[in-house]
């Protein structure tokens, strides 16, 4: 193998120790806010209204700030991201 491609093996090796590092922090984070999302839901009287309000709310936050434009990958991801994020929280959610 040449120094380069060595080089290239390297960076990739890198950058897949930084992409598995980016999915445990995102899974430790989304399990700790899902927890949170639904002991506070739990509080309410109507747990299911809550659910439905925050993610109105936070859905929002996509219409008032747009990456470029509507269908933009990302803005997308994060449309998805929410729905999914405040389906399972929903879920199964009992007081």
């Amino acid at each position: 193998m040449t120094a380069e491609e060595e080089a290239i093996w390297k960076t990739m090796e890198d950058l897949g120790a930084a992409l598995a590092q980016a999915q445990a922090f995102n899974r430790a984070h989304n399990s700790i806010l899902m927890e949170i999302v639904r002991d506070i839901a739990r509080s309410q009287p109507d747990p299911q209204k809550y659910i439905s309000g925050m993610f109105e709310r936070i859905s929002a936050r996509a219409d008032r700030r747009p990456i470029e434009r509507e269908s933009h990958p990302v803005t997308a991801e994060f449309r998805d991201t929410i729905a999914s994020f405040f389906s399972t929280a929903g879920k199964n959610l009992t007081k």
